[in-house]
């Protein structure tokens, strides 16, 4: 009896699993190339100088955050930190390439603000200088 059950039960968990892997490898397999596709186009119109500043940007952040982390938990497992290290520099090389590169493209939105956030504080120290100038006049003509 077992002869007869073992190579069907064989054959439907076989099925059963390639049925599982069917829906979870694909959007798996789609992530990674979504990932590898958004990190190459993020730093293909990087220059070689950016993309390495770049690279020690993320490590030395990495780094930091992988020691405090580990620091504040006690727990030095170098495995896991080798794990932490490598997502977590993925990660943020991914965002920084990605934010240098809408700050080379984009530039003139960033002066644009930062043009604005000049004026507003000149104009606020202007308008502060008028109302300590006021205040000390009323002083004087009090006495």
């Amino acid at each position: 009896m077992r002869k007869v059950f073992a190579p069907i039960l064989g054959i439907l968990v076989f099925v059963v699993v390639i049925y599982i892997l069917s829906y979870v490898v694909p959007p798996l397999f789609e992530f990674l190339a979504w990932w590898f596709l958004t990190k190459e186009t993020a730093t293909a119109p990087l220059s070689t100088g950016q993309a390495v500043l770049i690279d020690i940007i993320t490590h030395a952040i990495i780094y930091i955050f992988v020691g405090i982390l580990f620091g504040f938990m006690g727990w030095w497992d170098s495995d896991v930190m080798h794990v932490v290290y490598v997502i977590g520099s993925e990660v943020v090389s991914l965002l920084l390439a990605l934010l240098l590169r809408f700050i080379i493209h984009y530039y003139w939105i960033l002066f644009i603000i930062l043009g604005l956030l000049v004026v507003g504080a000149v104009i606020l120290s202007i308008l502060t200088k008028k109302e300590d100038n006021t205040d000390t006049k009323d002083e004087l003509c009090d006495e």
